[in-house]
């Protein structure tokens, strides 16, 4: 009988320390390794197409005479506008990490509000060509502001994703570089 009692507790202390491995996924402070990395390099790749809209249309904004005028923000607006559009609909589609959702969301504010700036100036255009200039410079001057608060949302963003990278490199244990 000893000896049937002495298999039965050499069986469960094996069955015990089997069950303590850690099995559990590596964790940042935000979520799992693994769905922040997915998210983090998704969200990367769409912060980093919404800047590239927005140089792009810095850049074409201005006309010849080096001034940006109604005419150049709209077309440039018009032609950015579907890329911009889909760098929303990319960003809609990621799954979020629940502790990364705040983020998340700053990060659709940020595009959308480039977005109604986009659209304030395709409408100033249209107002100049049918009234006049005046008529249309308050969804100018609105647009400029949007495109501003946009950029001050993305900018705070950035200390925000730099902890996250932080985390995701002290979790791998391996260091940030640069």
């Amino acid at each position: 009988m000893k000896n049937k009692e002495c298999r039965w507790i050499g069986v469960l202390l094996l069955l015990v320390l089997v069950g303590c491995g850690d099995d559990k996924a590596p964790q940042t402070e935000f979520g799992s390794v693994k769905s922040v990395r997915a998210y983090r390099e998704v969200v990367e790749d769409i912060i980093v197409e919404a800047n590239a809209i927005e140089q792009d249309f810095r850049e074409t904004a201005v006309g010849s005479t080096g001034q940006a005028t109604g005419n150049n923000l709209s077309d440039a607006a018009m032609r950015l506008r579907p890329r911009l559009v889909a760098a929303i609909d990319e960003l809609d589609r990621v799954k979020v990490p629940k502790k990364l959702v705040e983020t998340h969301a700053d990060v659709h504010a940020a595009l959308m509000l480039r977005l109604v700036a986009f659209d304030l100036m395709i409408e100033g255009w249209s107002v100049e060509q049918q009234q006049t200039f005046d008529k249309a410079q308050p969804l100018y001057v609105d647009a400029t502001k949007k495109l501003n608060e946009a950029t001050g949302i993305l900018n705070q963003l950035n200390e925000v994703l730099l902890e996250v990278d932080i985390a995701l490199a002290e979790a791998e244990s391996r260091t940030l570089v640069g």
